[in-house]
């Protein structure tokens, strides 16, 4: 079962409509409806609005008027999936139609999928290979070198940045939906969902054959002056909520 949906958060026109451009070219088989823009407060054009007529589109609910990129990620994921949440700011949900029933790719609008199907591949490794949680595509600009391609396949590394990865449909139904008390700008939810899925029994995971530019567009949820101080803050919390040692970190330290 290859069948997966692409939740983009998005703020700026200009990334928005290559990214979805070259989403619809290279998975042409992906239906419209699967691509769900979160909007955080998108300046629509008549162009834009012809290219996404059929996909599924969804204003952002701020956090004290501050985007948040896993509440974003969230209610992408809820449109997704008929649920009702059981705790909210990112703890455990439960699904009650059964469970989700397809996968989601996580994918920012400043990202460009260059590999024909990629996506694709990413959903058939992960149901080749049910002990891995997350798998991402390679990218050039990451904050983990890992993720840089290295023709190798499918391997295993510590932790994804959430540039473009897939989220298999077991990781949802275990591990559940993305802690929303990361704030802006350089969130560590990415290395606090990493950490879930360890913790979980799975592995975390990169695919050569998935490449995607992180390069050629320009980020507008970076460039906070206030980032440096939400990242410590945001590592402190990473380093509290799991007792001081992350399991697929465990090098890392608070301060």
């Amino acid at each position: 079962m290859t069948d997966f949906s692409v939740i983009i958060p998005s703020r700026s026109i200009d990334n928005l409509v290559p990214c979805v451009e070259r989403l619809m070219m290279r998975e042409p088989d992906l239906s419209d409806d699967r691509i769900v823009i979160v909007d955080d407060g998108i300046e629509w054009t008549q162009e834009a609005r012809d290219l996404m007529l059929d996909c599924v589109i969804l204003p952002n609910e701020r956090v004290d008027g501050k985007f948040v990129f896993s509440r974003a990620i969230n209610i992408g994921i809820r449109s997704t999936y008929r649920h009702m949440p059981v705790q909210l700011h990112g703890q455990r949900e439960t699904f009650i139609d059964g469970g989700p029933k397809h996968h989601v790719v996580l994918l920012n609008d400043d990202a460009l999928l260059q590999t024909q199907c990629g996506f694709t591949l990413l959903a058939q490794e992960a149901e080749a290979h049910r002990d891995f949680g997350l798998i991402g595509a390679t990218t050039n600009i990451t904050g983990q070198p890992a993720q840089q391609p290295r023709g190798i396949g499918l391997r295993e590394i510590s932790h994804l940045a959430f540039v473009a990865a897939l989220v298999p449909l077991w990781t949802l139904a275990s591990v559940g939906l993305m802690d929303e008390r990361y704030a802006l700008d350089y969130g560590c939810e990415d290395a606090d969902y990493c950490e879930a899925v360890a913790r979980a029994g799975m592995k975390v995971g990169v695919h050569d054959g998935c490449y995607v530019d992180h390069g050629s567009l320009h980020s507008t949820f970076r460039g906070d002056p206030k980032a440096p101080r939400s990242f410590r803050q945001n590592l402190g919390l990473l380093m509290q909520k799991w007792g001081g040692r992350l399991v697929s970190q465990p090098g890392l330290r608070a301060g």
